[in-house]
């Protein structure tokens, strides 16, 4: 057998919340058992958990937090779900890196409650930069400027970028999802297919007729069923419009909506009444275990329809699927990787709503054909889905993960810089004999910090400015590393900064400036303070503008914002004779995206090109850590 860790931290919600991943890791908890002594962390207002074995330890956050440097050593795992139940975990997962189960693709509305839902407009602009870069930071000034937001941001928006890049590993139970966090530059993905419910087979088919008379539903007529939250995505309304139709055609039906309904969001009972549904239409509202699995059996087919798919993978789908029912999907994102034999998949295109028609008409008609795809699907789940298999998956990618001795911050990068002291600075320069050919004024302007853990050092002349970083700064020989204007992509291409001081010129990037910058952007971790200084030559020559106005532009089109720019030198006196070819300009800022855009406004060369850099570096040299 594969190693499995000894113990695991895992961040989720537990029964009773009614949840669909607190149903589905109760589920796994007594095969995680077997092997793994697992304690649970749960939010702080979350209700006493039920039907949790004994030897499973369940700590609230604040209790965790009281004790986390016992658990510090422990693989962490994390169910992250686009819902309020998985917030609570958010700092701790953005600070300790660990396995992180990614049940919803898009995470927009989760991230949407740490900030703007609580009014914070800033942090919602500050995390659509994070994601989007210089596009997500313009959408974030027209919401703070104007209150605008687009109908269809949520959908189109993941917000998924800080919990990716925080993650060590990461689990996913779809190709789709995989491929989608690979894009983004992370090595470590594995896809675990969800599994089947043990629970489920507590129930049988052969009771279908004793499950209708319990929930008093029809024995003589179809029963057709749409289970879970009842949203605007699950396209209730092209169901209720298609039967409608059927209705008039002479089909007698059932159809049960078979969950909790959402009114500040959809007004299901609207469309049931403008349908001429309200005599055929069941809504049962919250169902307990029990009841859930007694309407699904009760069913003779399930409508599970998603559009547009946040990426998730649907727990309903599984369960009905392994119980040998039928089940009608849109034919994208995770649902297409259904195998065609096994579900009623319809392509989401201008034909979509006469096809779903025909299907649900040909499936109220033709018991034959709902029941075989229903029996070929319960094979194909009963082959891949095993819940002992997939346990097993998640203990082993646990047991890959690094063992971390305290908490970190590779993915808030939230560090206190420290600063000099203009006394210090004063104090030191004339106790100095300074080269006022070289390039001072960065550290004139008392832009660098003085305590990060190490100092990407980049300059054509890098023998004075690490005797800068170290006689005036206080940094160490080791804790500077040094390359060229031209070699340092190649020389820190295992490593992200969370600190850098580059001195070049402006014609090291007349030719490419976004290219150049783009390289920069690569070595610095998100948060990472950049000083960026440039040397303004007497002739330049190149086919953009490269005025300070501009250079500003191309770094926040690099991913950045700019915190401050000076341009000197600062130590001009009237008796000190200047060249003008000393002129300087230098710009602090700090790095915000891996997005960027590689033909910003500035280029004059059309409509922007977005790219998203992140390469899933493992080592950030960063506040803290040392150079092992």
């Amino acid at each position: 057998m594969t190693d499995v860790p000894s113990q695991v931290v895992v961040f989720c919600p537990l029964p009773p919340k009614p949840n669909g991943i607190a149903d589905y890791f109760a589920e796994q908890l007594p095969y995680f058992s077997r092997t793994t002594k697992v304690t649970v962390v749960i939010e702080n207002t979350h209700p006493t958990p039920t039907g949790i074995a004994a030897n499973v330890t369940v700590l609230h956050l604040e209790e965790y937090m009281w004790r986390q440097h016992k658990y510090a050593s422990v693989p962490h795992i994390y169910h992250v779900g686009n819902n309020p139940d998985t917030q609570y975990m958010l700092p701790v997962l953005l600070s300790k890196p660990g396995l992180v189960v990614v049940h919803d693709l898009n995470l927009h509305y989760l991230i949407d409650l740490t900030n703007l839902s609580q009014g914070d407009k800033q942090g919602y602009a500050l995390a659509l930069q994070n994601n989007y870069g210089e596009a997500g930071a313009i959408i974030g000034q027209q919401l703070s400027q104007y209150g605008w937001k687009g109908k269809f941001m949520p959908h189109e928006l993941m917000m998924n970028a800080s919990i990716i890049s925080a993650a060590e590993r990461i689990l996913v139970h779809s190709k789709y999802s995989a491929d989608k966090i690979a894009a983004l530059g992370h090595k470590h993905v594995k896809i675990v297919p969800h599994h089947f419910s043990p629970a489920a087979r507590q129930y049988q088919a052969k009771l279908k007729m004793q499950y209708r008379g319990e929930l008093g539903l029809p024995g003589n007529k179809p029963v057709i069923t749409s289970m879970g939250f009842i949203a605007k995505a699950k396209q209730i309304k092209a169901v209720l419009a298609s039967l409608s139709e059927l209705k008039k055609q002479g089909l007698d039906f059932t159809y049960v909506l078979a969950g909790q309904c959402k009114p500040h969001e959809y007004d299901v009972y609207q469309d049931i009444a403008d349908s001429g549904l309200s005599d055929n239409v069941i809504v049962t509202g919250f169902l307990n275990e029990d009841e859930f699995f007694k309407y699904m059996l009760a069913s003779d087919f399930i409508v599970n329809l998603r559009y547009p798919t946040g990426g998730e993978s649907s727990g309903t789908l599984t369960r009905a699927m392994g119980m040998g029912l039928c089940c009608v999907v849109v034919n994208i994102g995770p649902f297409s990787e259904l195998p065609d034999d096994c579900a009623v998949k319809l392509e989401w295109d201008e034909n979509f709503n006469y096809n779903l028609s025909q299907e649900l008409q040909k499936l109220i008609s033709d018991r034959h054909y709902r029941v075989q795809i229903g029996k070929n699907a319960q094979k194909w789940v009963e082959r891949t889905h095993s819940i002992n298999v997939t346990a097993q998956a998640y203990l082993e990618e646990a047991a890959k993960l690094q063992d971390n001795t305290q908490l970190s911050t590779s993915a808030l990068n939230n560090q206190i810089f420290e600063y000099l002291t203009e006394p210090q600075i004063l104090n030191w320069q004339s106790n100095n004999t300074i080269n006022n050919d070289a390039n001072n004024l960065w550290w004139q302007a008392n832009l660098l910090p003085t305590n990060a853990a190490f100092v990407a050092n980049i300059s054509n002349d890098e023998a004075h400015q690490k005797e800068i970083l170290m006689s005036l700064l206080g940094y160490t020989q080791g804790q500077i590393h040094s390359a060229g204007v031209t070699d340092f992509e190649e020389k820190f291409n295992e490593s992200v900064y969370s600190t850098a001081v580059v001195d070049a010129c402006l014609s090291d990037l007349a030719n490419a400036p976004m290219r150049w910058l783009a390289k920069l952007n690569k070595i610095l971790a998100i948060g990472a303070k950049l000083v960026l200084s440039l040397h303004v030559p007497q002739t330049l020559s190149s086919e953009y503008d490269l005025d300070r106005k501009s250079i500003k532009q191309f770094l926040i089109a690099a991913g950045f914002s700019v915190d401050q720019s000076v341009a000197g030198p600062l130590d001009i006196d009237m008796i000190t004779n200047v060249s003008p070819t000393s002129e300087y300009w230098v710009f602090s800022a700090t790095k915000r995206s891996w997005m960027i855009n590689t033909n910003p406004e500035v280029y004059q060369n059309g409509v922007s090109e977005l790219a998203w850099l992140y390469s899933g570096k493992d080592k950030v040299k960063q506040l803290g850590e040392t150079d092992a």
